[in-house]
């Protein structure tokens, strides 16, 4: 291969390469709601236990552990760290997460409206030459530049299938050890949703996980509007740590 065509190929390869970040570059819009409780009996919780708030979920199941991955790497940017005796935690973690059936919905967008226009016409002067060689003046007329124009807009109604995913992380106190129906006081909780066309759970559960970061142990009084894009800081973090999670877990080849 000439310097040249290797010169090609790497433009070519940088440039396909380009193509897919760029389209790769998803943002998603989210909705996060937290509350905490402005007098807990437990202050500055720190260490937790996560649980299922279904207590019939299957916590071997993969997607399951993936999700609670995403969601421990959340939680350590707020300091918080997975206690190694779930008796001693600080606070029990329900993690609930999934999407509600779907449902149609009928929105009215507008379109623009063109229309195709003639601009007005002028006379030109020109110079002719008759049968008997004479040359004379006349004037021809020149239509006008036919163009379409935007005229307005209109409005249409089309339907949609909406798909509503949703992440709620509620903390409670640890009451292990302790006997009796005495209900757990709830410390926090965050939830997290999204409303779309998508019905991926996987692909904006790690998302949702980015989204509730800055929201834990908070209060936001009315929810709020979180935008995020796939390559921002907070998403490759909560991804970097299921990574590395993954590769602890993976065992090393022997040679």
């Amino acid at each position: 291969m000439n310097n040249r065509t290797r010169k090609l190929c790497l433009n070519l390869a940088v440039a396909a390469l380009g193509l897919l970040l760029y389209g790769c570059n998803t943002t998603y819009e989210m909705q996060v709601d937290a509350i905490k409780n402005p007098q807990p009996s437990t202050s500055e919780a720190e260490s937790y236990v996560l649980v299922p708030r279904d207590p019939a979920t299957d916590t071997n199941d993969l997607r399951y552990k993936e999700t609670v991955n995403w969601i421990k790497t959340a939680l350590s940017a707020k300091g918080m760290y997975e206690a190694l005796d779930p008796l001693k935690a600080d606070m029990v973690i329900e993690v609930d997460y999934g999407m509600e059936p779907p449902r149609q919905e009928i929105k009215i967008v507008e379109e623009p409206v063109f229309q195709t226009v003639r601009g007005p016409g002028r006379y030109v002067t020109q110079q002719v030459t008759d049968s008997q060689g004479r040359v004379r003046t006349i004037q021809v007329y020149v239509p006008g530049r036919v163009s379409n124009e935007l005229v307005g807009y209109r409005e249409r109604a089309i339907s949609t299938i909406v798909n509503e995913k949703y992440l709620v992380l509620t903390s409670k106190e640890n009451l292990m050890e302790q006997s009796g129906d005495k209900p757990a006081e709830e410390l926090w909780s965050v939830t997290v949703t999204n409303e779309d066309e998508s019905d991926n759970l996987r692909e904006y559960l790690p998302i949702m996980a980015s989204a509730a970061t800055d929201y834990i142990g908070e209060d936001t009084q009315t929810a709020q509007k979180v935008k995020l894009k796939s390559d921002d800081e907070v998403v490759a973090f909560v991804k970097k740590g299921l990574a590395k999670e993954n590769l602890a877990s993976t065992p090393t080849p022997a040679y």
